[in-house]
Formats: structure tokens, C-alpha cells, sequence
């Protein structure tokens, strides 16, 4: 499993649930990883440095204002939508 797979499955779930998340969930991935995988698959900032080229690529995703922080939150759409 790589960190770009991990955060494909991230993704589609949320996609699949028509889930919001925000840069941090991105980021405990990282941690899930260790848990899941046994080992982890990449920091937290390789998690955030792949979703930069994926949600260019692979998604539609929509940086939403958050109501109660500064941290970016996100809205997914496929690509075909």
C-alpha cells in the first residue's frame, strides 16, 4: 500500500458517503496508516504534498470556508460531475 492508495481509499469513501473532511484528517492518515498497515507509509506532510497532485487529477474538490476554525475543510465530487 502506498500513501497515494491510502489516500484513494480516503477519498472515495468520503466521495461514496458524500462526506466533508478537513486538512488534518488528511494528515492522521499518516498515523492510521501505522495502525492499519503496521508500519506507516509516509509523514504527515507526504500526505499532504499527494493530495495536492490527486485532487488536481484524480478528483473535484472544493475548498470550503470552516464556521468554527481557520483550518480548511473540503467537499469531493467526481471528476465527472
Amino acid at each position: 500500500m502506498t500513501v497515494k492508495e491510502h489516500l484513494i481509499l480516503f477519498l472515495d469513501y468520503h466521495l461514496t458517503h458524500n462526506l466533508k473532511f478537513k486538512t488534518h484528517d488528511l494528515q492522521e492518515l499518516s498515523l492510521r496508516g501505522e495502525e492499519k498497515f503496521g508500519r506507516r507509509l509516509g509523514s504527515t506532510e507526504t500526505y499532504t504534498r499527494q493530495f495536492r497532485y490527486i485532487k488536481e487529477d484524480l478528483y473535484t474538490i472544493n475548498k470550503l470556508k470552516s464556521p468554527n476554525s481557520n483550518e480548511a475543510m473540503w467537499e469531493i465530487r467526481s471528476k465527472n460531475d
